[in-house]
């Protein structure tokens, strides 16, 4: 069976969980925490690899992963989560079973993930007119937004919502007129 397989199994066996805890919330910020703290710090997942380890050490490295920044714990569905999973052998899965269940949250409760890269912090009123355009196209009141501050793109903007894709950077604009120099230049020699 494919990991991506056994993720999503876990993942729905997860929400089912939360969802009977009345943590799905909850659930669904630590597991978007993890994803974070896991692509912060990579070791994290060397060290549950490690099999000098044992499974209790592997379990509360896990649930460490899973706090804030205030040590505030993992909720109960989250530890109990993690104590089945790394007893079953697939503690490695835990990110991609994270992420699954960041995407069956995301689809169950319709929240649309939003990422907007800039080279200069959007204004209030830029930023409360995109979310009035995203709202009305994808039919929902819940945006999770990124905002990222990225030179490179000297101008304009990078909006990155769900899997569509809206580049109006300069760079991007000065690439192309890039490639139409270089193709319009090989033609004439």
């Amino acid at each position: 069976m494919s990991s991506g397989t056994v993720a999503v199994r876990y993942a729905k066996a997860l929400l089912a969980y939360a969802v009977e805890q009345g943590c799905q919330d909850e659930v669904y910020e630590q597991t978007s925490r993890l994803l974070r703290h896991v692509t912060q710090y990579p070791d994290i997942m060397k060290r549950v690899s490690d099999p000098t380890l044992s499974v209790e050490s592997r379990q509360n490295l896990l649930i460490t992963a899973f706090m804030d920044e205030d040590c505030t714990p993992a909720c109960t569905a989250i530890t109990d989560f993690v104590r089945l999973v790394v007893r079953a052998g697939r503690g490695t899965s835990i990110v991609f079973i994270a992420s699954a269940y960041r995407d069956l949250y995301r689809k169950k409760y319709n929240v649309v993930p939003v990422e907007i890269r800039t080279a200069h912090h959007v204004s209030d009123g830029q930023r409360a007119e995109l979310e009035r355009m995203i709202r009305e196209r994808a039919k929902s009141d819940r945006i999770e937004w990124n905002e990222v501050i990225d030179g490179s793109l000297i101008g304009g903007f990078v909006l990155q919502i769900d899997d569509r894709r809206i580049d109006a950077s300069v760079a991007r604009k000065l690439r192309t007129v890039e490639r139409e120099l270089i193709a319009k230049n090989s033609r004439i020699i």
